[in-house]
Formats: structure tokens, C-alpha cells, sequence
């Protein structure tokens, strides 16, 4: 990354389908650094469709498609993808996640480094808690896995701050001692929202950026595109000093104390 580049714009969006938002993924390119996709909606053998949208971004997507049971009836549905700006950051390596519901890139800039997480979680339903508490739990194995003190974790959390998922998430944030990093930046203020509902109209905050306590001393900024209209989400942006960050790695010790418990495969009584 040229050094004269302080800030670094990181983006999370659900596009609703990337094949219809292409203009709007390509417009964002051009006002960010990094972007984090959810909804994709790309099936397996269509995830080359990432690379060409723009001549100065590398990318990673994965599809949550399975096509083995046969031919796909619907809508394809969920998948991920993540873009980086090739011409700042060319020492980027994708992480084995070995989750359809998260991707995770390390990036490398002299002698720091630092991982983003792009996450796509089921609703808000009592049935969905197990599987919400266990991409946490794969984040904190995986962040523990690298040793790096420094991550950003984007994405469609599903997570309205006071509901049920929200709860879950900022115990996880006390449990990792990790920053809740747009409700602190904007407050937990009603008037906030990511997400309409096209059937009702309801207006939820269901995509965020949780920082480690390294990372979160980069973010200067963080607020919602509502100028971006093509989806039922709106872009959260991120706005980041990366050479604040830490140059060292988390103590092993530390990071195995902070591990969360959701690993352990333990349920909040």
C-alpha cells in the first residue's frame, strides 16, 4: 500500500443479488478500498462473475448453493464475496473459513497486518441461535488460529441492536472485549437503520463492523449510504487510519483466554 494513503474506506453491503446490483457494486469500487457482499446469489460455477467488475479490484466469493441434490428450484440464495483494491494492497491471501456464512481475508502492509471478516448471518429466530453462536464462535477460533491483533468483522449480522441477536452480539463483544464499532461511532439511536422491509416497511440496524480493541483505534468514522437505493439494505461504510494499527501479534496466552464459549458448544442460560 503506497504510504501517502492513510484512509481506508471498507464497505459492507447486502446486495440483494449481485448480478442486478453490478452497476451499484461498481459505483461503491470507486468510494472504497474494501468491500464485503452478502447475498450474492451466485451459484457455484458463476462466481468468476466477481472478478470483472472492476479492472482495479481482486476478489474472493463463495456460493452457499449446494447443487447436489439436484437442479436448484427458486432463487439461488445467500454467498459472499470480497473485494480489495489490488493497486493498494497487493499481499492479500484468502482464509479457509469452511463456512458458507462467513469469508475472511488477511491483509499484509509491511509489518502489520490485519484480517476482515464478511459475514452473513441467518434471521432472527429462536432456531437460528445455535447456528448465529457458532459463526461467532468459527470467527474467534479463526481470529485465535492467526494471531493477529488487529481484524474487522463486516457484514449482514442480522442483529437489530435491541433484539435477540443484538443481545447475543454485544455479549460477544464484552466476552472478546471487541468494539461494537458503528454503534459506538453513531450511537444507539433509533433513528439509525440499515434495512427496510419491502413488505411492511419496518426500518432495522441489521449490518455492523465489530473491531478487535487494535482495530477499533483506526476507525475515524462509520455511517449508512442511504443515497444507495438498490437493495432493501443500505451500504454500511467504514471508514479507517490503517497504519495505526498494531504492528505485533495478540499473546497466544491472551487470545486462548478470550476464546469464546460459543467453541466450547456452551448455551447462554
Amino acid at each position: 500500500m503506497n504510504s501517502s494513503q492513510k484512509k481506508t474506506t471498507m464497505i459492507s453491503f447486502n446486495c440483494k443479488s449481485i448480478k442486478r446490483s453490478l452497476q451499484c457494486v461498481r459505483d461503491l469500487c470507486e468510494k472504497a478500498e474494501i468491500i464485503a457482499l452478502q447475498e450474492t446469489w451466485l451459484l457455484p460455477h458463476d462466481l468468476n462473475i466477481v472478478q470483472g467488475i472492476h479492472s482495479n479490484f481482486e476478489c474472493a466469493a463463495i456460493s452457499s448453493v449446494d447443487l447436489s441434490a439436484g437442479v436448484l428450484r427458486g432463487r439461488p440464495y445467500g454467498g459472499l464475496a470480497l473485494m480489495w483494491n489490488k493497486t493498494l494492497f497487493n499481499n492479500v491471501s484468502v482464509v479457509n473459513c469452511s463456512n458458507d456464512r462467513i469469508m475472511a481475508i488477511r491483509v499484509d502492509i509491511d509489518l502489520r497486518s490485519f484480517l476482515v471478516f464478511n459475514v452473513y448471518m441467518p434471521t432472527d429466530e429462536i432456531d437460528n441461535l445455535p447456528d448465529f453462536s457458532n459463526c461467532l464462535a468459527k470467527v474467534s477460533a479463526i481470529v485465535e488460529e492467526y494471531n493477529v491483533s488487529s481484524v474487522y468483522m463486516l457484514g449482514d449480522f442480522n442483529a437489530h441492536p435491541s433484539a435477540r441477536f443484538g443481545i447475543e452480539l454485544r455479549h460477544f463483544c464484552d466476552e472478546q472485549e471487541w468494539v461494537w464499532a458503528d454503534i459506538t461511532k453513531l450511537g444507539n439511536s433509533t433513528d439509525t437503520f440499515t434495512f427496510i422491509s419491502e413488505s411492511h416497511g419496518s426500518r432495522r440496524w441489521l449490518d455492523h463492523c465489530l473491531t478487535t480493541e487494535s482495530a477499533w483505534k483506526s476507525v475515524l468514522s462509520a455511517d449508512v449510504m442511504y443515497d444507495v437505493s438498490w437493495s432493501d439494505h443500505f451500504p454500511l461504510r467504514i471508514v479507517c487510519d490503517i497504519e495505526v494499527n498494531e504492528s505485533f501479534t495478540l499473546d497466544s496466552n491472551i487470545a486462548t483466554g478470550r476464546a469464546f464459549v460459543g467453541a466450547l458448544g456452551m448455551q447462554r442460560k
